[in-house]
């Protein structure tokens, strides 16, 4: 009788250990997906204060690049989805490995609110933000 209560107790600390590795893994996971032109896209955005420093927690954002070249992005925050209309203020200078990260800022009369974009680097979006950039001032 003692052995099958350490054989139900191995197995259940197996379980809870199997679980929580896949909660750790569903937050490490970024969703990626684009649309055949590469104008529609999902990818993690997070907000920078002024200083550059990470606000708040890395969410999914849905991008749509019009054709004025303004990028409407899709915040989805609980129950409710945000638009509001950015443009591409620049690029990332040091990504992580294999990732592509690119700056936006608001186009409000308000306070300048900046979020950075993250996306594998071998994406089709990449090409599309690359053409958008700002040309450097001489």
């Amino acid at each position: 009788m003692r052995q099958a209560w350490c054989v139900d107790l191995l197995w259940m600390l197996l379980a809870i250990a199997v679980c929580a590795g896949m909660v750790y893994a569903g937050y490490r996971i970024e969703p990626h997906r684009v649309s055949r032109d590469g104008k529609r896209f999902l990818c993690t955005g997070q907000w920078i204060s002024s200083s550059g420093d990470n606000e708040g927690r890395r969410r999914e954002v849905w991008i749509s690049v019009l054709p004025s070249g303004q990028l409407e992005v899709d915040v989805k925050k609980r129950l409710h989805h945000e638009v509001t209309t950015w443009a591409l203020e620049g690029k990332g200078s040091t990504p992580a490995p294999k990732r592509a990260a690119y700056v936006l800022r608001t186009l409000s009369s308000g306070a300048t609110q900046r979020m950075i974009l993250t996306m594998p680097a071998k994406s089709r979006a990449v090409t599309i933000l690359d053409g958008l950039l700002p040309s450097p001032r001489m």
